[in-house]
């Protein structure tokens, strides 16, 4: 098995040993019992804490892996904007759309409240060009979906996930 850009943790994760909130003990899932889909597992739906997981990596020419591994970091760079602070992909792709192409098709591109943007490279990413604040990133969240639900009719999703409000 063979893990590129584009693999999933449902590919690779054997077990995962949590604690449970409800009952304070510790516990281990085999990879069936995380319930793994796109962006979602168990996990995303419960408060317990990991506390580690086991995963099996296939073997493979130490040469060729890196030169994978490398590939792939070069790609993360030109599609990605890694040279400013984010949390990542910010939208969830839609079931029959890619999310940052009907951002991008809305004209969203370089859009910003305050220093809270949607990435020029790729639309899918809000990036910090300055002092940016969680309050301009929610505002940006909200003009976006707004936005795009007028302009296509699509509700679009986070794909992060929002801990408080301020």
């Amino acid at each position: 098995m063979q893990v590129l850009m584009g693999g999933e943790m449902k590919d690779v994760v054997v077990s995962t040993e949590y604690l449970d909130l409800d009952t304070m003990q510790i516990v281990e899932i085999s990879n069936e019992a995380h319930e793994f889909k796109y962006r979602d597992s168990r996990f995303c739906r419960c408060k317990d804490i990991i506390i580690s997981s086991k995963i099996k990596l296939a073997k493979g020419n130490k040469k060729e892996i890196k030169e994978q591994m490398d590939a792939n970091i070069r790609s993360r760079r030109e599609k990605q904007p890694v040279n400013f602070p984010n949390a990542g992909s910010t939208f969830k792709r839609g079931k029959d759309f890619i999310t940052s192409i009907i951002i991008d098709g809305c004209g969203l591109k370089g859009y910003n409240i305050g220093d809270a943007y949607i990435s020029d490279l790729h639309a899918g990413f809000i990036i910090n060009k300055g002092k940016g604040t969680a309050k301009e990133v929610m505002l940006l969240i909200e003009h976006v979906k707004t936005v795009v639900y007028n302009k296509t009719g699509k509700n679009i999703e986070l794909e992060i996930e929002i801990l408080g409000e301020d």
